[in-house]
């Protein structure tokens, strides 16, 4: 008996190390045949889709006519085993009707007994293992029972570490395949910056076929990407930012830098994906410089149309002509309204923002934009109160575009406003080195929940709250790129159903 239990530990030992499943099963039917003394052994697994068993692992000259038997569920001693989760002892199977002869029909073995256990691993029944005519004695007992009750249990628990072990590695597989194949360059590097994995992409973007152990951000610079150092230390999980490449070749670059954290919250990985977005840069730019160049081209014969209607309306005309003129001039004006939203969005749209600064009176910027809105706010009912602005001095500034974002500002003020009386206060202050410019309404406000997505590329309140639907939601974009194109910021409060008030930011000129 003490030799059965160093059997099963040396079992033991031989099945947890094998991680082959076809090896395996070999070693189990082998260990099997000694921990019963069995002449032959057979096992069989459950086909986890039709229920069926069938020999995975035959071993003989008609080993393939072994593979072709696939026994139903409650088939013969093996199928009755699984059905019913027990272990069977057979002394004569011809004197057993559940016995079924298409095995030793197919292998021209000749069974006399059989002692059968089922495979079970978490409550689940893998297959069953069969000893077959036992050898040194007429047939089995039940002395061999537990010990190969115990042996089968360590083989299903060593096939089902297998067979996951299996999964792992061709999802491991399948993970590669993918990684390696990936367009965009990929690194893995450990929490100092040192690359730990990359894919044949990211091998291509160095230049270096053997990175590992390599810092990451060295690698990039040498390979004439213009990156800022540091860009590891970020506090969000992810940062997304844009790399230049080198200018001859006009390269951009999307980076997105992952932070991969332990169970303690540690980061303990960084994973970067970039993606050479170089031609959708060149088709962004060929796409601004259509619409700028369109934009410009229509604003030429607009401005004599415009220009001539007035001289024209003028004129002694026939009640139909003066209708169809009057026609003209609205849609004239609906033209010129779209020609500025074009232009108003290749600048949003545009990398950089060319100003033409000069040194300028805040006041003086402050009274010509109103002056300019004038005749816009006669037919609106709308009052326009500016504070004292003489002590705020100069701004060093882009004063057409300066004049463009505050026009925007008021003409919003107004526009969205849905009061019969509609007021606009312009005060400003100084703050330091900088001059803070207050742009106030008795409007309906703007939601908390709208405050920062205003700014956003073609975004708008729901009408139903502001009760207008003209525009394209590129004015405050554009309002914030000017503004933040000077140096300064812009912020906004307001109170439903009593005002919006804007804060621009801007430094002062040096004295």
């Amino acid at each position: 008996m003490d030799d059965k239990y160093l059997l099963l530990l040396d079992a033991n030992k031989i099945l947890v190390s094998t991680l082959d499943i076809k090896k395996l099963l070999t070693v189990i039917i082998e260990y099997a045949g000694k921990v019963v003394n069995a002449e032959a052994v057979s096992l069989l697994l459950i086909d986890e889709i039709t229920g069926e068993l069938y020999f995975d692992v035959t071993i003989g000259e008609k080993s393939d006519n072994m593979k072709t038997i696939r026994l139903k569920k409650g088939e013969g001693v093996a199928g009755w085993c699984a059905s019913y989760n027990r272990s069977l002892i057979v002394e004569d199977v011809t004197k057993d009707s559940r016995w079924n002869t298409r095995s030793d029909n197919s292998s021209g073995f000749k069974t006399k007994s059989i002692i059968c256990t089922p495979m079970r691993c978490r409550n689940k029944v893998l297959g069953v293992i069969e000893g077959i005519n036992s050898l040194g004695k007429e047939f089995f007992t039940d002395d061999d029972l537990p010990f190969f009750e115990a042996f089968a249990n360590q083989a299903a628990i060593a096939l089902e570490n297998a067979k996951l072990f299996a999964r792992l590695s061709q999802e491991k597989e399948k993970i590669t395949a993918a990684f390696n194949g990936m367009a965009e360059a990929v690194f893995v590097t450990d929490q100092n910056g040192l690359i730990t994995q990359l894919n044949k992409a990211a091998c291509n973007l160095i230049n270096s076929e053997n990175a590992i152990g390599e810092s990451l951000e060295q690698l990039i610079k040498n390979s004439g990407l213009d990156i800022q150092s540091g860009f590891f230390k970020f506090e969000d999980k992810t940062k997304t930012f844009e790399i230049a490449g080198k200018k001859e070749k006009k390269e951009y670059f999307s980076c997105l830098i992952t932070k991969i954290f332990t169970q303690e919250n540690i980061v303990n990985n960084y994973i970067f994906v970039i993606r050479d977005i170089s031609e959708e840069k060149k088709e962004e730019f060929l796409k601004r410089s259509f619409l700028s160049l369109i934009s410009h081209k229509l604003k030429t014969p607009l401005v004599a149309i415009v220009g001539y209607i007035p001289l024209i309306l003028n004129e002694e005309l026939s009640a139909a002509q003066k209708k169809g003129m009057e026609s003209i001039r609205k849609q004239s004006n609906r033209l010129v309204s779209l020609v500025e939203e074009l232009l108003k969005f290749t600048m949003v749209m545009s990398e950089t923002l060319e100003l033409g600064k000069t040194e300028i009176k805040v006041s003086e910027i402050v009274s010509e934009t109103v002056k300019s809105l004038d005749e816009k706010f006669k037919i609106s009912n709308v009052s326009i109160e500016i504070s004292d602005m003489s002590e705020l001095g100069k701004i060093f500034a882009d004063k057409v575009k300066m004049k463009d974002a505050l026009s925007c500002i008021i003409e919003n003020a107004v526009k969205f406003n849905t009061n019969e009386k509609k007021f606009v206060k312009i005060s400003g202050e100084i703050s330091g080195k900088n001059v803070i410019l207050n742009i106030e309404d008795n409007g309906v406000g703007i939601p908390i929940s709208e405050k920062d997505k205003i700014f956003e590329k073609f975004y708008q309140i729901e009408e139903s709250f502001t009760g207008q639907v003209d525009g394209a939601g590129l004015g405050l974009p554009l309002v914030k790129r000017i503004i933040e194109a000077h140096g300064g910021s812009i912020d906004v409060t307001s109170q439903i159903g009593k005002f919006t008030k804007f804060i621009i930011t801007i430094p002062r000129a040096a004295s």
